[in-house]
């Protein structure tokens, strides 16, 4: 059986095997998980339920329904600070669809496209899906930029640097001067800015800027799936310069055709729901991880996202197998980077589970 070159050089997702090994352990403390434990919003679930109902089970317009589209640009101009209109809108099935859509419309065959490191898993696999070549640019000890680091692999085949704030899997949130330097490096260089804001809702201090409010080939990315713990409606969208979206609604018409119809209307009103409450309540499990670990481990504090990026202490086998046997899964370092120095656990879970976390993680750290 003959298989494409690009599709063997694709690797399985670390975190789906951590997923399927969850399902083999009786009652794990599961600290893997990259998605909310809140349920969606009963009025969201009414939406989509009455747009069931009321037959809106067709295909939608490739670019998403107008009504959808318009709300985005509202909430681009209101909360972003992003001017935009409705042509900049392509309604995705959700973040990975809107990757999927973009890649190939800005890449030939060899293009480069720069991963900060660490990174989200799907960042590395789609590039390699769509022709192009990755390349790791490693962050600061802080995980912040390092710009000399990037300054050095910048070559004529450079099309596009991928951003992510809130990150997975640092939690760090990038401020204004970063991002300010961040976009003035993308225009010495008359780069891509694909920015992936998937998180942006769960910032802890300070506040959340979009790149795309600095500069203009910016390709804004986001959706509802962690927000609003939409993750398996797959709606998301994405704000580019519409000669751009153009093109990436042909890619969309022969793939994904449009995100599902009846969930579009219920992200009008996700983008109208109040989630502070539930981001309250993360900002305080992210307290008690903190709190509780920062003795026992060397670890940043997470600014954003509900994810911390944690050095190992000692060898990482070891480690994760001491985790295993005691009934706790997170998820080693190398499925998010080149280096195994760190793994990443998510507090998406309920307190007492991350209160038996913390006595397990407690434990585990003193046998070096």
């Amino acid at each position: 059986m003959k298989i494409s070159k690009r599709v063997q050089a694709m690797d399985a997702s670390g975190i789906r095997k951590v997923f399927a090994l969850a399902k083999e352990l009786k009652d794990p403390i599961d600290l893997s998980i990259g998605q909310p434990d809140f349920m969606v919003p009963k009025n969201i679930k009414d939406s989509a339920c009455h747009a069931i109902q009321t037959d809106y089970n067709r295909y939608s317009l490739t670019q998403g329904i107008d009504e959808l589209r318009d709300e985005v640009v509202s909430k681009l101009k209101n909360k972003n600070k992003i001017s935009a209109c409705r042509k900049n809108i392509l309604i995705t099935s959700a973040v990975s669809g809107g990757l999927s859509v973009i890649l190939p419309c800005i890449l030939d065959h060899g293009d480069e496209v720069v991963i900060f490191d660490p990174h989200f898993v799907g960042y590395k696999q789609l590039v390699l899906l769509y022709g192009g070549v990755p390349i790791n640019v490693n962050k600061r000890f802080d995980f912040s930029i390092d710009f000399n680091a990037l300054e050095q692999v910048i070559t004529q085949k450079t099309r596009a640097i991928v951003f992510n704030t809130p990150e997975n899997p640092t939690g760090h949130v990038s401020d204004h001067e970063e991002i300010r330097m961040l976009a003035e490096f993308a225009r010495k260089y008359d780069l891509y800015v694909i920015s992936d804001e998937i998180y942006e809702d769960f910032v802890y201090d300070g506040e959340h800027i979009s790149i795309g409010s600095l500069y203009e080939k910016t390709i804004t990315v986001g959706g509802f799936s962690k927000s609003h713990a939409m993750t398996g409606w797959r709606v998301g969208y994405l704000c580019a310069p519409d000669d751009l979206v153009n093109e990436m609604v042909k890619v969309q018409q022969y793939t994904f055709v449009c995100a599902p119809a009846p969930f579009q209307y219920a992200a009008i009103d996700a983008l109208h729901t109040d989630m502070s409450d539930f981001v309250l309540q993360y900002k305080k499990k992210r307290t008690t991880i903190y709190d509780g670990l920062k003795d026992y481990y060397e670890m940043m504090q997470s600014g954003g996202a509900f994810y911390f990026f944690i050095k190992y202490p000692y060898d990482p086998e070891k480690f994760i197998a001491r985790c295993m046997e005691n009934n706790l899964l997170v998820i080693p370092g190398n499925v998010f980077s080149a280096h195994n120095t760190h793994f990443r656990i998510s507090f998406a879970t309920t307190d007492e589970k991350l209160h038996k976390a913390i006595t397990i993680l407690q434990h585990i750290a003193k046998e070096v």
